[in-house]
């Protein structure tokens, strides 16, 4: 146990010696038991949402079974034969036709 010396305002003091007369403990037992209290409840607190976590189950599978590849691109089906409709209707962008042999060929650079 470590010793503190602790300075008080007279109303909290008179409070407090009466709170720890009722628990029937010294004034610097109750002190120590609050504090103490005060401390695990905080520890909880900060653990707390780590224990939720861990509480839930470890993967998604354990929830259930998970769904067949079939299910999961029936919901998709509808939008994946839409957007190949709409790239085969585009078409290809038509270009110039070019003209001479070797048209359309990068240039030599002249070197002196």
């Amino acid at each position: 146990m470590k010793n503190v010396t602790i300075a008080l305002q007279e109303e909290v003091a008179g409070w407090a010696r009466v709170e720890a007369a009722k628990a029937g403990k010294s004034l610097s037992r109750y002190l120590a038991d609050l504090l103490a209290e005060r401390m695990r409840s905080a520890a909880e607190d900060r653990y707390s949402g780590l224990r939720r976590w861990l509480d839930q189950p470890p993967w998604p599978s354990a929830a259930g079974p998970l769904p067949k590849r079939e299910e999961i691109y029936a919901e998709r089906e509808d939008e994946l034969l839409l957007r190949y409709e709409r790239a085969r209707l585009r078409g290809r962008p038509k270009q110039p036709p070019k003209e001479g042999k070797g048209a359309g060929m990068a240039r030599r650079s002249q070197r002196s």
